[in-house]
């Protein structure tokens, strides 16, 4: 019975979330992205870089376009890869809320790569952008190489979407059997302890019975002792 009982309880537990994080391969989509980037560190405010359209995030089919660097901005990205600053992005995602996402990567790693970065798009379970994020696949550290300005005019950026995976279920119905046969083994009196009670209390009888023998041979001393005086 109370088997059956926590195994409707588990089957209508998954069937609550896979209602409330339904999966993106059942429900498909797009969405439009738009980017900015920070080429100046004294201005808050950043520049257009370009947009990213997904057309399907099923499969993560999607289309990059993005704007050609003007020589001051290739000025100005070649100055914060020689000082050792980061460059940021501001990716946008258009929609009922226009949240920025935000990631910056060290701006001498960009310079160096030749503009070549990779953005990733994470996507929660029903579909929503939970995080936009801008790696350099091609260096993991700076050399201190000089880049000519003119290598620094076009990006070359990959796309990813990345969709959230469904962790493991907890094996229930096994915890739930397991304890169905510590039930009735208790019922049936197995885990039952039938030896007697000097097997089961010896450790404390015996040092009783010492210290009773111990006092019962003073007091027969004792009382030899008094008589022959």
């Amino acid at each position: 019975m109370i088997y059956k009982y926590f195994f409707s309880v588990s089957v209508v537990l998954v069937l609550v979330v896979k209602d409330v994080y339904p999966s993106v391969l059942e429900h498909d989509g797009s969405l439009f992205i738009k980017l900015e980037h920070y080429l100046d560190e004294n201005i808050s405010e950043p520049t257009e870089r370009g947009n990213i359209s997904v057309q399907s995030m099923r499969i993560g089919q999607t289309h990059v376009n993005q704007n050609q660097l003007t020589p001051q901005e290739s000025k100005l990205l070649s100055g914060l890869s020689s000082s050792n600053q980061f460059y940021k992005i501001r990716a946008t995602v258009n929609g009922k809320e226009d949240k920025p996402y935000i990631s910056s990567v060290k701006a001498c790693m960009l310079a160096e790569s030749e503009l070549d970065d990779r953005l990733s798009i994470s996507l929660d379970y029903a579909g929503r952008v939970v995080a936009i994020s801008q790696i350099i696949a091609s260096k993991s550290s700076c050399e201190g190489a000089t880049v000519p300005l003119e290598k620094l005019k076009y990006f070359t950026s990959n796309v990813y979407v990345r969709h959230a995976e469904m962790g493991p279920i907890p094996d229930t119905a096994s915890y739930i059997q397991r304890l169905e046969r510590e039930k009735e083994a208790k019922e049936r009196g197995e885990g039952k302890d039938n030896r007697s009670l000097f097997a089961k209390y010896w450790m404390y009888i015996i040092p009783v019975v010492i210290v009773l023998v111990i006092s019962s041979a003073t007091n027969a001393e004792n009382g030899g002792a008094g008589g022959a005086s």
